[in-house]
């Protein structure tokens, strides 16, 4: 009997009806990672939690909504990854989290690393993917989205500069080939009607495998140049990217109201609601952070209002 592609498995986990949920958020909380072990030894630390969510539908309207609950850290609602690999003194810097068959899978957007993550707290490394094509500069990816494709996980950046317009594409045994796409990343911006001062800041995709499609979901979007204090409080976006296997077809889609610090930093469709959808939101304005949670369907509606994970930097979730 032949194996279900990992895309598939992973949507069909559970059916319809489900109404809970167990979601894991994991953190980047860039040079406050670091930190001293009791031997002395530097290290760097990432926090796993882990929250319940809850899909309700009103009983006369049949109208569909979501709901956050948090499970308390003496319940094994928290749990901290300690990694030893760095990379210019910064490391642990979490961006996404994947399920991939039966691993949970993490990547750094600091040194290139991927990991597996077993026992709610041990990293496994199992690739360290490298910039660009990987023969350009001894220097790590900067991994900010995943999903799967088939039975292969693809792994992109911001798409701002041209060594981050590759995508990484993993198989079930981590072997790795990456993948030039400038095209697809230019697709996207003409659809966005960016001009030639402008840029678009990804962080968030899905490929939907009933659907055929891609979507993106950037974090920020300008026509103008990049200014970081502008960036910060002004750019934040909420417009869904939907795009054909070759974008060559590509529409765009307006989810709720547009916060201008917030940004999409990870988010995942939904097992059992194919149309519907959980994500984050990440404010970073100096050496403030924030992180909120919301939900919405592939017809434009939120299902969640943005929902406070907490004053820190989270960059990546996935369904359990």
């Amino acid at each position: 009997m032949s194996q279900k592609p990992a895309d598939l498995a992973r949507l069909e986990r559970y059916g319809e009806g489900t109404c809970e949920y167990t979601l894991a958020i994991i953190t980047d909380e860039d040079h406050a990672s670091q930190v001293e072990l009791g031997d002395g030894q530097t290290a760097w630390k990432s926090t796993l939690r882990y929250d319940k969510l809850y899909r309700d539908v009103h009983p006369d309207s049949g109208k569909v909504r979501y709901r956050l609950e948090e499970i308390p850290e003496d319940q094994g609602g928290e749990h901290h990854l300690i990694s030893l690999i760095a990379e210019g003194g910064r490391g642990a810097e979490f961006s996404e989290l994947v399920h991939f068959g039966q691993r949970l899978v993490t990547f750094d957007d600091r040194t290139g690393l991927v990991c597996e993550i077993r026992n709610q707290n041990q990293l496994v490394p199992r690739h360290i993917l490298m910039t660009g094509s990987g023969d350009e500069k001894f220097k790590g990816f900067k991994s900010e989205w995943a999903t799967l494709k088939g039975d292969h996980m693809i792994v992109g950046s911001h798409g701002k500069k041209p060594q981050e317009e590759w995508i990484k594409v993993l198989d079930r045994q981590y072997a790795l080939s990456s993948i030039d796409w400038r095209e697809n990343y230019q697709r996207m911006r003409d659809a966005l009607a960016i001009g030639p001062d402008g840029y678009v800041i990804h962080e968030a995709s899905e490929w939907h495998p009933y659907r055929k499609e891609w979507l993106f979901f950037p974090r920020k979007i300008s026509t103008e140049p990049f200014d970081e204090p502008v960036d910060e409080r002004e750019r934040g976006a909420n417009t869904l990217v939907i795009a054909d296997e070759n974008f060559s077809n590509i529409r765009t889609l307006t989810i709720g109201e547009r916060v201008p610090e917030r940004g999409i930093s990870s988010f995942k469709v939904i097992p059992g609601y194919p149309n519907e959808c959980v994500g984050l939101k990440s404010v970073e304005i100096g050496d403030h952070t924030e992180t909120w949670l919301f939900c919405f369907n592939l017809d434009g509606e939120v299902l969640q209002e943005d929902t406070l994970v907490g004053r820190y930097k989270c960059e990546g979730v996935e369904i359990l």
